[in-house]
């Protein structure tokens, strides 16, 4: 089962990339330079923003049942915990749209930003006890899952230095971005590690 929903998150994975690409390639008012990805769910563009997420939503379900599975890791209860709970949250994200720039922030903004802090803190901190789970077993997987960590720290610093107003409105989407790639692809190799070994660490 453990190898099975390892596969079924991959499978969910290239999916999701499908449609992160064709949420890009669609006629919005938004650019992928200036905009949030979340600004997406607003406008035009909500129907695919909206089946993105849930199918984000799938992929960590996918991932927190793997990881249930993985009865030699310590931390394996708690994995499994946090993995649910980015499930959760992507279930409920539609429910919460962000405010664009320059709209007065309401409850619901406020909420957003609230839940995409907290999904962007606890994948990037259990990020950090994966790639010590895979980093003995070497070779090009181990080689992924540490490149890719490193680009999703180096770009979550950039992320936080693009909040400051001076370059919000200039170019806040391309560190999201790069965090949200590098972060999906770090979450993939921990799928394919699990398949490679059998979920045997």
């Amino acid at each position: 089962m453990t190898t099975a929903l390892s596969s079924l998150a991959l499978i969910l994975t290239i999916i999701r990339f499908a449609l992160f690409i064709r949420l890009h390639t669609v006629e919005s008012p938004y650019s992928p330079v200036r905009h949030a990805v979340s600004d997406y769910a607003v406008g035009p563009t909500r129907r695919l923003a909206t089946a993105t997420t849930w199918l984000t939503s799938a992929t960590w379900l996918a991932l927190a049942g793997a990881a249930h599975g993985l009865r030699g890791w310590d931390y394996s209860g708690t994995a499994t915990v946090l993995l649910l709970i980015l499930a959760a949250i992507f279930a409920i994200l539609p429910a919460f749209p962000t405010t664009l720039e320059g709209q007065r922030l309401t409850p619901i903004g406020a909420a957003h930003y609230a839940l995409a802090i907290g999904w962007f803190a606890i994948a990037f901190s259990l990020a950090g006890n994966i790639r010590r789970l895979i980093a003995p077993e070497g070779g090009i997987v181990a080689a992924a899952a540490n490149g890719l960590y490193y680009a999703a720290l180096v770009s979550l610093v950039a992320l936080m230095c693009a909040i400051l107003p001076r370059f919000r409105n200039r170019c806040f989407g391309l560190p999201e971005r790069a965090y949200l790639v590098s972060i999906v692809l770090f979450y993939a190799v921990f799928a394919a590690a699990i398949l490679a070994t059998g979920g045997k660490f």
